[in-house]
């Protein structure tokens, strides 16, 4: 049985003409690609069957596009509905979600959200993390990762969050 070869961004741009700098634009959605250029490239990557490898991205650039979600209780009607609107929320930015869940004990939670800093993502949701909330923020803060509670339905403040290379 043969295995089929990867495709690979090099791959894209001899099929479309260009760089692979050029494809690399197109794909980050960064630079200034003429619309026809753009066309050309998204075509070869739809033809081609062209993945995005994200681990590869997050080396270059330092942006995984991952989001980290810790659930505390997935059984909970109300975090069930909570996880599926991020999920889709982010997902239509294209993100991609890690969920865990937290369990009930704020040393299970800390130990999944150092899981998920040690995978390189670029923020952290932690929905029911009441009473330990401060020492999750502070985790991700060192690391320079966004991280927001998610307890309520309310709007959340977190005086701590920030992103990698700027303050939010």
């Amino acid at each position: 049985m043969a295995v089929a070869k990867k495709v690979t961004i090099n791959d894209v741009a001899l099929a479309a003409g260009v760089s692979v700098s050029t494809v690399s634009l197109v794909l980050s959605g960064k630079g200034r690609i003429s619309p026809a250029t753009g066309q050309r490239v998204n075509e070869a990557v739809e033809q081609l069957g062209f993945v995005r490898n994200r681990q590869a991205s997050a080396l270059r650039g330092g942006q995984s596009g991952v989001i980290g979600l810790i659930v505390r209780d997935l059984t909970s009607p109300f975090y069930a509905e909570l996880t599926a609107g991020l999920t889709e929320a982010l997902e239509a930015q294209g993100r991609m979600v890690f969920l865990l869940h937290g369990g009930r004990e704020a040393d299970q939670l800390l130990s999944r959200l150092d899981m998920l800093l040690n995978q390189g993502v670029d923020g952290v949701i932690v929905a029911g993390a009441s009473g330990v909330g401060s020492a999750l923020c502070e985790r991700a803060a060192e690391k320079g990762v966004l991280h927001a509670p998610a307890t309520s339905m309310k709007p959340i403040r977190c005086a701590r969050i920030t992103c990698r290379r700027r303050k939010c």
